[in-house]
């Protein structure tokens, strides 16, 4: 077996299998990718029929980079043959409140800036176009047409395939045991080879802080047990795709919800962000959070009542996320061939461009994007006393007014 490479991945996930693939493209034969377990596993966050794809963030750090999130993803649905986007159109929905700045404000601003086109609806507007949704009078919505889904499960197999067949080497079940580093080099020592490398990546998701104790560096990432719940709704025919947007809902400032049209299960997938319980990737379960599941339910019986049907199943997933909840792109300051490319539990959309801007970054030590915000020597990862944006909850939600925040219209 070849022990010797230009460039090593750890972690073939998400991101990981698409620097796979980018790699494969500028080194050919010369790109190991060692994944712990088998590949497309459902330990991590990957996995599952959809993820969603957008143009509309609060920043124009992400604005800026989002449209290429769908170049890189077409090069690699014509290279394969096989869809991987479909455009549904987007809602992100808000409530304005009297003495609050609208919470969207900032990502109106952001598109605008980046020249992304939106539009603005109110309540009723958004439940002509869809009435499929229930919303209060004061809600104000933006309705972006290129909004969608992208199939993270096939996303993960295409990469890694693709990887391949230029060259690339993939080893499953096969846990890192050690790293060292060298001047020129670092090793890999696994329980039955040690492999040496130019460079390293390193795009282990929940796993990252596992791999960095090795070069006695930890950062400060949260890890949660998240879930989605596909719902088997009487009235299919009204949630598919081509009737029914991607939606998110962050209406009052507690509790945000998202939402798919049919995809991937004869069912309806939604799920609460960040709704689950602080874990480890080693001790985390796969047992249905409850405290979860009634809010969910409860949002939904309110503002989407025709989605609710019987649960096909509750499938749950792991966030790892930095306390800004941005990524990270970047090589260690004592360790410059090693590159961290970290998700922060929201990345999958943006999984090709990073694997392309690991690439650059690997081949010539810089990359056209901007990618300032997602460096290691920010105060969410150098501060101890930075306060994280999300917020744990704890405590079951029995009112449904914990989750309302006013009449519906």
């Amino acid at each position: 077996m070849k022990t010797s490479f230009d460039v090593i991945v750890l972690g073939c996930g998400g991101i990981g299998s698409a620097a796979l693939y980018w790699l494969s493209r500028d080194f050919g034969d010369n790109v190991l990718g060692l994944e712990q377990f088998s590949h497309g596993h459902e330990k991590g966050g990957s996995h599952d029929h959809s993820r969603i794809i957008r143009l509309s963030y609060d920043s124009v750090d992400y604005t800026r980079l989002a449209p290429d999130t769908y170049t890189c993803f077409a090069k690699l649905e014509e290279e394969s043959g096989v869809q991987l986007v479909y455009k549904t159109g987007g809602l992100d929905v808000g409530i304005v409140e009297q003495d609050k700045p609208f919470e969207l404000d900032d990502y109106s601003n952001a598109m605008r800036e980046s020249n992304i086109d939106f539009e603005t609806w109110t309540a009723a507007e958004t439940t002509k176009y869809f009435p499929q949704f229930r919303l209060p009078e004061n809600a104000k919505v933006l309705y972006q047409k290129d909004s969608g889904l992208v199939d993270a499960r096939k996303g993960v197999q295409v990469h890694a395939l693709l990887a391949q067949a230029r060259g690339a080497t993939l080893l499953e079940n096969t846990p890192v045991r050690a790293v060292k580093t060298y001047k020129d080099g670092i090793d890999i020592i696994t329980e039955g080879e040690t492999f040496h490398a130019n460079k390293l990546v390193v795009t282990a998701g929940a796993w990252l802080n596992n791999i960095l104790a090795m070069v006695n560096l930890k950062l400060p990432i949260t890890v949660t047990r998240e879930q989605v719940t596909y719902f088997k709704s009487p009235h299919l025919k009204d949630f598919a795709i081509g009737k029914f947007p991607i939606w998110i809902y962050s209406g009052n400032r507690q509790h945000y919800f998202y939402g798919f049209p049919v995809y991937g299960e004869v069912a309806v997938k939604a799920a609460e962000d960040v709704g689950g319980q602080i874990t480890t990737a080693e001790t985390r379960t796969f047992e249905k959070d409850t405290r979860s599941d009634l809010t969910l339910k409860s949002f939904l019986a309110a503002h989407l009542p025709t989605a609710l049907g019987p649960e096909l199943y509750t499938k749950t997933c792991l966030y790892d996320m930095t306390p800004d909840r941005d990524f990270i792109v970047d090589f260690l300051p004592h360790h410059p061939n090693i590159l961290i490319v970290h998700g922060a539990a929201h990345a999958y959309k943006f999984t090709s461009l990073l694997g392309k801007i690991s690439s650059q970054l690997i081949t010539t030590g810089k990359t056209p994007y901007n990618i300032t915000r997602f460096r290691l020597n920010r105060p969410a990862l150098t501060e101890k006393d930075y306060k994280p944006i999300f917020k744990i909850h704890k405590e079951p939600l029995t009112r449904l007014a914990h989750i309302i925040p006013c009449g519906e219209s």
